[in-house]
């Protein structure tokens, strides 16, 4: 009778602790802090993408102190007074930067090297005019490399997508090439007969464009830009003597570039 009691009173202690352990709560696991997006901070990275010239038009002008020199021949057509030459092809290299976020608008500074195939080159002539003979010029431009300084402004459409526009200095080195061919000028002489020149500068001017970022993953964001460039006026000159005479010509182009172009960027 005693052991009966005894297995009762412990059954009975056993539902007591096992109902008050079911009625304690359940405790939910900790949810992970996740620290809101900013775009404050350093980033770097890499973009690629296309160049193509927009100021396409090269003016030639001539000076002679006697008859029969290139002035002459701009002045009949045998060599034309202005030729159209654009030049396009791939850019790619690396940008660093830093951005300032204040609620949604972020402001920066981003500056970026680029190299570029962008070369091209056309043959105007052999240009006969009556009276005159046959007359050759040949033009050639390329722009080797683009750097930028720009400052960039803008405001996130959500807290991942930054919609900006961006301005400032641009820096190129550019070239500009002419030649002038006549094999049957008169006096033959090696200068007459063919003579060229090219100017290679490292120009100075400005840029303005825009573009959007998305930040796709923590640290990491790709971006689209647009960017118009202008580096200013480029000429070179060639010139030769004949018969006491010296003869010149001048040949200018306004060095103005549209770059559009993917990117991507670490955020440090």
């Amino acid at each position: 009778m005693r052991c009966l009691v005894v297995a009762l009173l412990g059954a009975t202690a056993m539902g007591i602790v096992s109902a008050s352990a079911a009625d304690l709560p359940v405790t939910a696991p900790p949810v992970p802090f996740i620290p809101p997006l900013s775009w404050t901070g350093f980033y770097g990275g890499l973009n690629a993408g296309w160049v193509g010239s927009t100021g396409n038009s090269i003016s030639n002008s001539g000076t002679d102190t006697g008859g029969g020199g290139l002035g002459t021949a701009i002045a009949v057509g045998a060599i034309p007074t202005s030729v159209d030459l654009a030049t396009n092809g791939f850019i790619g290299g690396a940008q660093l930067g830093y951005n300032w976020q204040a609620n949604n608008w972020v402001f920066g500074l981003e500056g970026d090297f680029n190299g570029t195939s962008a070369n091209n080159d056309t043959t105007v002539g052999p240009i006969t005019v009556t009276g005159y003979v046959p007359q050759t010029t040949t033009y050639n431009r390329q722009l080797s490399w683009l750097a930028t300084v720009r400052g960039r402004i803008g405001m996130t459409a959500t807290p991942a997508v930054l919609i900006y526009a961006t301005g400032g200095l641009a820096v190129g080195q550019t070239k500009l090439g002419t030649a002038y061919i006549c094999p049957a000028c008169s006096p033959s002489s090696a200068s007459q007969a063919g003579t060229s020149n090219s100017s290679s500068q490292t120009q100075a001017g400005w840029t303005v464009g825009g573009g959007v970022e998305w930040m796709f993953a923590p640290r990491w964001s790709a971006k689209a830009e647009y960017l118009f460039v202008d580096l200013g006026n480029q000429d070179t000159t060639i010139a030769y003597s004949y018969g006491g005479n010296t003869s010149t010509m001048t040949s200018s182009i306004r060095n103005q570039f549209s770059v559009v172009r993917a990117g991507v960027n670490y955020h440090f």
